[in-house]
């Protein structure tokens, strides 16, 4: 076995540390990090923290004139902000929502820093 014999607590088949996992794991939801075993049995606890979903309407007759839609920004799945953006060009909708999203990380990473 990699890195020698297992002590206590340590799954010594496949079955058992499936069950643990999925135990471990019954009231993960979304995207959620989760509890995986890797090779030798080192246990790893991975998943997204932040998540960014959005959708963009071009412009068209059914539409309208502009590029119009939104962007929400998931923490563990919970909706946390959603922003709308309503742009005449294509490089403007870019420009907007990336600095929209840019803006929401360096927030996080200020908190993080000053915590």
């Amino acid at each position: 076995m990699n890195g020698g014999n297992p002590l206590n607590d340590c799954p010594i088949d496949w079955d058992k540390a499936k069950e643990w996992q999925e135990c471990a794991n019954a009231k993960c939801e979304g995207d959620s990090p989760e509890w995986s075993w890797d090779c030798g049995f080192k246990l790893d606890f991975d998943g997204p923290l932040l998540r960014v979903s959005s959708r963009f309407y071009p412009p068209k007759t059914h539409y309208g004139d502009t590029w119009d839609g939104n962007v929400t920004i998931y923490i563990f799945d919970k909706k946390v902000s959603t922003m709308a953006f309503d742009c005449k060009t294509l490089d403007e909708l870019k420009i907007a929502v990336e600095s929209y999203i840019m803006g929401f990380v360096d927030e996080i990473e200020k908190h993080l820093n000053n915590g």
